[in-house]
């Protein structure tokens, strides 16, 4: 009888066990109230992730668009996180495919539409942000850099991993110190007061909540500093306007392809009050692969420190931004002081002379060490 009082017990307990870690499982799934996404109608114009995942969705596809979803390669419709379907809408990646904006696409639309928004799909939009708090342990170091470098989208590969090992190389040589997160939830008020400089790494996709973005936002107009590299403002489709329009500046269209991928191509330096061009030739060669966009940045007032001239490389005609195509520049929010570089697909243009002084001139000046023209 006691045995059977003992095992008993035990059941109960281990039931409760069950109850309790499977509460706490649905609570931090719940916890992510806030990723952007979260309560938007389905739509073609979501990302192509959060329609052709979802098993009802992606039947209202199938059902309009029998196998094209089939024909895409799996690169494009990977399951877990990095997925370029992320990068890029429903409308995007079935115009890739061929597929006509016609009576049969305004029937699929109209179908999404109807489509309830279950809490399911919510915590499964949610799923590829971050919620887990992140604490940084840092050293006496007067400055302190955050390397940011996580991936929703694409993968540049080596090309991040080379770059995180120079950036934190040249920082340390400067005397700064030097953290590194792929965790969106490092974007808390507590965390970012902490940094003097927030260094975007080949991020790609969407990858914070709209608490975090609200403090990082809140962050640079209060006298931060960014630093965006290369595929943080290559994203074919941004769903946080303040970060295209503001902090970047301008919608990234494509680069070549094919033959064209990697190329030479001469850059024209101009040279500012920032002083992240100093020690740079007004003119250098480089390979790599180039961006174009939708708009030139010098529209805005944003301080160009190096163009790309097209007459020495081929972008293709759809491609073209004529003689005003900048890929790096300045500019200030706030207080705050940002940069963009579109140099960095490539891993070997980390270890390039003048790739490395503009970097190590970058850092000096977002980070509120260089000439402070954000007053």
């Amino acid at each position: 009888m006691k045995n059977n009082n003992l095992l008993n017990t035990m059941m109960v307990v281990s039931v409760s066990l069950s109850a309790l870690f499977t509460t706490h499982s649905t609570l931090a799934a719940e916890a992510l109230t806030d990723c952007s996404l979260r309560d938007v109608p389905f739509s073609s114009s979501l990302p192509a992730y959060d329609v052709v995942m979802r098993p009802k969705a992606k039947a209202i596809v199938d059902k309009h668009y029998p196998g094209v979803l089939a024909a895409m390669p799996a690169w494009i419709l990977n399951e877990s996180m990095p997925s370029f379907s992320t990068l890029i809408t429903l409308d995007q990646m079935l115009e890739r495919a061929g597929v006509k904006d016609d009576d049969n696409a305004a029937a699929m639309r109209k179908a999404l539409s109807e489509l309830p928004v279950t809490r399911e799909d919510k915590i499964a939009r949610c799923a590829r942000f971050d919620a887990e708090p992140v604490s940084f342990e840092l050293g006496d170091e007067p400055i302190q850099v955050l390397i940011y470098q996580k991936i929703n989208g694409y993968d540049h590969g080596d090309s991040v991993t080379t770059a995180t090992e120079n950036l934190t190389k040249l920082a340390k040589e400067m005397g700064y110190g030097v953290s590194v997160s792929a965790k969106g939830s490092a974007f808390t008020p507590e965390n970012l007061a902490d940094f003097d400089l927030v260094i975007w790494n080949n991020v790609s996709g969407d990858t914070l909540t709209v608490s975090q973005r609200e403090a990082f936002e809140d962050y640079m107009n209060n006298g931060g500093g960014f630093l965006g590299i290369h595929a943080s403002g290559g994203d074919s489709v941004y769903f946080w306007d303040w970060y295209r329009d503001v902090l970047i500046g301008a919608q990234f269209i494509g680069h070549p392809l094919g033959d064209n991928w990697f190329q030479d191509a001469s850059l024209d330096v101009t040279h500012h009050d920032t002083g992240v061009a100093d020690g740079i030739p007004s003119r250098w060669v480089l390979n790599d692969e180039w961006y174009s966009f939708s708009d030139s940045v010098s529209a805005k007032g944003y301080d160009i420190v190096m163009s790309i001239d097209e007459s020495t490389y081929t972008p293709g005609k759809e491609l073209e931004m004529g003689k005003d195509h900048p890929l790096v520049w300045t500019h200030c929010i706030g207080a705050g002081r940002a940069m963009y570089s579109a140099i960095g697909h490539r891993k070997e243009v980390y270890n390039a002379e003048h790739n490395i002084t503009l970097l190590k001139n970058g850092m000096k000046w977002a980070s509120g060490q260089g000439n402070d023209t954000c007053q």
